[in-house]
């Protein structure tokens, strides 16, 4: 079997919730990729793409059949329009990739499994979605 079918047949497989975390994932290691190089374009296009998902994920979250709780889309979507501020000043190298990942990894996180036995203990380590990110 080729890779390309492999990974087609993966995409076809898995959920939303799934692809949803694995395009956090490749865009987020691009960001980590490109800030470790230090390469301008490199960092320019990994950012772009990563406001682009965040665009997308704007559009569904204000869409009419996402079942999201309200809550919970106010919440998405404050924070996807400060990724698109942020991501403009990133891009300009203005400002750090850094607050970016953070905030991809944290999205990646809530969107993990949960362990059944740990599910009735919260982690209060763990920050939850509408804590003030210290950006």
């Amino acid at each position: 079997m080729s890779v390309a079918a492999y990974q087609k047949a993966s995409q076809n497989s898995e959920g939303p919730r799934q692809t949803e975390y694995r395009a956090f994932a490749i865009f987020t290691r691009a960001m980590e990729e490109a800030d470790s190089k230090d390469d301008a374009m490199e960092r320019i296009r990994a950012v772009a793409n990563n406001r682009r998902l965040w665009l997308t994920m704007q559009m569904d979250l204000l869409s009419e059949e996402n079942a999201l709780p309200d809550d919970l889309k106010g919440r998405l979507l404050s924070i996807a329009f400060w990724v698109g501020r942020y991501s403009l000043q990133a891009m300009k190298g203005e400002a750090s990739v850094a607050p970016l990942i953070a905030v991809n990894k944290q999205i990646m996180d809530g969107m993990k499994p949960k362990d059944p036995k740990k599910a009735s203990q919260p982690n209060s380590t763990q920050p939850q979605l509408g804590t003030k990110l210290s950006l």
